[in-house]
């Protein structure tokens, strides 16, 4: 029977289901766009006779951990949005219940990562947390171009890998050049880039997504959202959403109900409470105030 992926040997279980929604095949190198349906807590083993390198595209269902059978002794570490597992390596998994959809990209040989990636533990416990921005830029690139496939495709998903892979490799260096642990710090551009997701009218965007899109896992993307704001997300994002209330109550404006919505709040009500709560006065009390 053939196999349902040709990346990596998909773990046995009855309550694991895997749809293989896109894929490309590059010389020495395969890529896919995966969605997965786990039905109950799932543990499992992967492995490859390629190099594995795998990209979350939503939140991995639980609270996913993992851990090598060798070189990385036998407490399990909590698994990132993006992983790599080197050729031939078992990675034992545990996670929950849920949807998830995955880039996973496998690849021959080891010519553009360091050997020390299978015999260092240090560098294995940090393959299983890759906090690279430029490589998950590159997955997330592939992933749009498998799933709505242009001009020239193939060519385009080779030039990103070559990119991707590049960078990989990069990290890897950095990481067994370091004493402690990588710590990847959001740019201007990232917070700006996370400003204007906050600012889209409608509902405010998952923290999950937030920090998939910063190639961090959600608990260093507190962690570095507030070293680099000074605010937690939470007061950065109502601080933001009250700004941008503020310019929309010019007078001549939006009535308030669309206001409150286009700034993220369920309804007119809950906005009038929080822009009270921040300023003194009521949206509408501010638009007159305004007007004089």
């Amino acid at each position: 029977m053939e196999p349902i992926s040709q990346v990596y040997e998909l773990p046995s279980g009855s309550g694991i289901e895997c749809t293989v929604a896109g894929r490309v095949a590059l010389p020495g190198a395969v890529m896919e766009l995966h969605h997965y349906r786990f039905r109950g807590a799932q543990r499992g083993v992967f492995t490859s006779p390629r190099g594995f390198l795998d990209l979350a595209l939503s939140p991995r269902p639980g609270t996913p951990r993992g851990r090598y059978a060798d070189g990385a002794g036998t407490a399990t570490q909590s698994l990132g949005s993006m992983i790599f597992i080197p050729a031939g390596t078992s990675l034992h998994t545990l996670w929950g219940e849920g949807e998830q959809t995955s880039i996973c990209c496998g690849f021959e040989g080891t010519g553009l990562l360091p050997d020390e990636v299978q015999s260092s533990e240090a560098m294995l416990e940090a393959s299983l947390d890759i906090r690279s921005q430029p490589v998950g830029q590159a997955l997330r690139r592939i992933a749009d171009e498998i799933a709505h496939p242009g001009f020239c495709s193939e060519l385009l998903v080779q030039a990103v890998w070559t990119q991707a892979a590049i960078e990989l490799h990069r990290y890897f260096r950095f990481t067994s050049e370091r004493k402690g642990p990588v710590t990847l710090r959001l740019s201007q551009a990232q917070i700006a880039r996370i400003a204007e997701r906050i600012e889209q009218p409608g509902k405010p965007p998952m923290v999950a997504e937030l920090a998939a899109e910063c190639g961090l896992s959600t608990r260093h993307f507190f962690r570095q959202f507030k070293a680099a704001t000074g605010q937690t997300l939470v007061a950065y994002a109502s601080d933001r959403k009250i700004a941008r209330a503020r310019r929309l109550l010019r007078p001549g404006g939006p009535a308030i109900k669309q206001i409150a919505w286009e700034c993220g709040f369920d309804s007119a009500a809950a906005f009038s409470a929080a822009f009270r709560k921040a300023t003194g006065r009521t949206p509408r009390q501010f638009r007159q105030e305004m007007v004089h």
